[in-house]
């Protein structure tokens, strides 16, 4: 199984304290001498306090500093050699690229994974089953994530509403007269039609649910509920930060999804089936017309 504590390390220095940096760096560029160090050993080659250390580790996610140690013991060599942490660069070749996407494709998964609180999740479809429509809403990239999450939710009966037009989002703030909730998803959460449409839901006492990988966002301030995502490639590496971005978001939504889906299992599946019955009839109509 690939190791992903070097990006963790790497994403997690870039919101960090000057002296965090300094302690992030230097495990950075010295990785396989880190396992055979002790905490006062490090601190004196470092220059940080052996209180950072401790507190730098936690914050990793890993069990104090020997979990640390155990976790860069784990490291390859040959990947750090290789740059198989770096950003992907224009010189990488096929199988460069496959293993560079696999370890922060999984590092994602694993990030987001234990950043995802179970009670929030557990709001969160405790909200959508108790209103009759949902809006949901993404700009861009985020607008692929609600345009799964229309597709998973509208196929076991659900009513969804999913537009780019936010003037139509807003005015249904007034038209519907169902219960509703809206869900936004925003990965810096600060776009501007974003929040736009959360500040207009709160004046309408419209439930808002937000999907960003920000918790200080505004976006993230501005809902009843905030479902936080997976930040772990630094912001200067764009082009993987795209990617994993993305992945994060998706497998949020799947989990909530599935969630719904236990709800009312036998209902739910049944209704799942149903559609698929009907769009394959719609299907296979259209075949024999041609």
């Amino acid at each position: 199984m690939v190791n992903t504590i070097l990006l963790t390390i790497r994403s997690k220095i870039e919101n960090a304290s000057k002296a965090e940096k300094i302690l992030g760096e230097y495990i950075l560029q010295n990785v396989q001498m880190i396992p055979g160090m002790s905490v006062a050993e490090l601190s004196k080659q470092s220059g940080v306090s052996q209180a950072t250390i401790v507190r730098f580790a936690q914050n990793l996610g890993v069990d104090g500093f020997k979990g640390l140690k155990v976790e860069l013991a784990r490291c390859s060599m040959d990947d750090v050699i290789n740059g198989l942490y770096d950003e992907i660069s224009p010189d990488d070749d096929v199988d460069e690229l496959k293993e560079k996407l696999v370890i922060r494709i999984q590092h994602t998964l694993e990030t987001t994974s234990q950043g995802l609180d179970k009670d929030i999740l557990q709001k969160t479809v405790d909200l959508l089953v108790s209103v009759n429509v949902i809006q949901v809403y993404g700009l861009g990239a985020s607008n692929l994530v609600a345009e799964d999450f229309t597709q998973k939710f509208s196929r076991i009966g659900l009513n969804v509403i999913n537009t780019q037009d936010t003037h139509e989002m807003a005015a249904n703030f007034l038209t519907q007269h169902n219960r509703q909730v809206i869900f936004l998803i925003s990965d810096s959460g600060e776009t501007v039609e974003t929040l736009t449409l959360a500040k207009l839901a709160k004046k309408k006492n419209v439930p808002v649910i937000s999907l960003t990988s920000n918790t200080n966002s505004s976006l993230a301030k501005a809902s009843d509920i905030h479902i936080l995502t997976s930040d772990s490639v630094p912001k200067d590496q764009v082009r993987s930060a795209a990617t994993t971005s993305l992945i994060s978001q998706l497998y949020a939504v799947d989990l909530i999804y599935y969630l719904y889906l236990q709800r009312d299992y036998d209902k739910n599946v049944q209704r799942l089936k149903e559609s698929h019955l009907l769009v394959d009839e719609y299907f296979a109509k259209k075949t024999k017309k041609r």
